[in-house]
């Protein structure tokens, strides 16, 4: 019911949803979205003006990674790319919150790696750290919403950088450098703040930015284009990016060689399922059905039986997920067809130049201190 009722608002927002209930739903969305934007120009304005406090962690560099809208931008490909780049050279700590996970409610951040990979199962810690703790093991990841407790944990721990995931509306936690991932598909958030549309903060938040990458680009052509559209809010670097499939893994974590003339089904928990499927499309596999939940979400093993043995009788050979979901799933699942996920990095398309900068720009701050 909830699923029905997120696809409904959506399609409201979209203004694909038509008729008289729509028009009341669409009214009582724009009067609460007035009382979010309001909040978010207080919260702002307070911390502008210094009447909230903001701890600065004793590490010598903060980076948060963020975005002004609601929903899969890809702000942990993006969070990945960097921890790569930075985690052969210094001691990294990641600040996740561990959506919907048990961890997030805890009074204490979670440590769910210290440099040997997660030591605590997605299902407690959340889908997203615990991906980043898999792939970059020699970070520390801290889980939990009280940021500036996982920034001490992280300080106290010998961290030289923290990288703060889904950091930019977390304000109270001081940063020395501002990343913003913006979606090439709706950089505006469908121009309306929560929940009549996606933005959490205004487009004008964008001139704190030190870099914006504009993921899901597909072309420097578009790219281009969503800069031109950019430049009226901020002066700062492009730099834009497309999702791309790296590899393909079993469930036993065995490589995959290609999808190329299979027939699949795709079974998913993420914010934008289109663009999965987009990209197993482009892998030259058929897709026959798809199983999607809400974000962070996935269905269950008996949902996800059924769905098998409905892709079979289709013709699949696989059941396709991202590695976002595949973390979720018990590695003792049995189904009719044999589960893959996919790795995904993001690849550069424009602006290589600005994200070298950046990196470098960093690391001289982390020398200097």
């Amino acid at each position: 019911m909830k699923h029905r009722w997120e696809q409904f608002v959506l399609g409201v927002m979209d203004g694909k949803k038509q008729g008289f209930f729509s028009q009341i739903t669409e009214s009582g969305l724009r009067f609460l979205s007035l009382g979010y934007r309001t909040g978010v120009y207080c919260r702002n304005w307070a911390h502008d003006r210094g009447l909230v406090a903001c701890y600065d962690p004793p590490v010598p560099v903060v980076i948060s990674v963020g975005n002004i809208v609601a929903g899969g931008t890809g702000k942990t490909p993006v969070t990945l790319m960097l921890a790569e780049e930075l985690s052969s050279e210094f001691r990294l700590a990641i600040l996740s919150r561990g959506y919907r996970s048990p961890a997030e409610k805890r009074d204490v951040p979670l440590i769910l790696s210290q440099g040997k990979g997660p030591e605590y199962s997605a299902g407690y810690c959340g889908d997203e750290p615990y991906l980043l703790a898999n792939r970059i093991p020699k970070a520390s990841v801290f889980v939990g919403k009280n940021r500036v407790k996982a920034s001490v944990m992280a300080a106290q721990s010998g961290a030289e950088v923290i990288v703060l995931d889904d950091g930019m509306q977390h304000r109270r936690l001081a940063r020395d450098f501002e990343v913003v991932v913006v979606n090439a598909f709706d950089p505006f958030g469908k121009g309306h703040f929560l929940p009549r549309g996606l933005l959490r903060e205004s487009p004008k938040a964008l001139a704190k930015a030190d870099i914006i990458v504009v993921n899901n680009a597909l072309s420097k052509e578009r790219c281009d284009a969503i800069e031109r559209e950019l430049k009226p809010y901020t002066k700062a670097p492009i730099v834009g990016t497309v999702p791309r499939i790296s590899s393909i893994e079993n469930i036993q974590g065995e490589g995959v060689s290609s999808l190329s003339g299979t027939k699949v089904g795709l079974f998913c928990g993420i914010a934008n399922p289109k663009r999965f499927r987009n990209l197993v499309e482009e892998q030259g596999a058929s897709v026959v059905a798809e199983l999607c939940s809400p974000d962070h979400m996935l269905p269950s093993a008996k949902a996800l039986k059924a769905f098998a043995t409905k892709c079979e009788k289709m013709g699949a050979e696989y059941l396709v997920c991202t590695e976002k979901d595949r973390v979720k799933l018990k590695d003792d699942i049995a189904c009719s067809l044999p589960i893959v996920n996919v790795n995904i990095r993001l690849k550069i398309i424009s602006g290589p130049s600005e994200w070298e900068s950046l990196i470098k720009n960093i690391k001289e701050r982390v020398a200097s201190k």
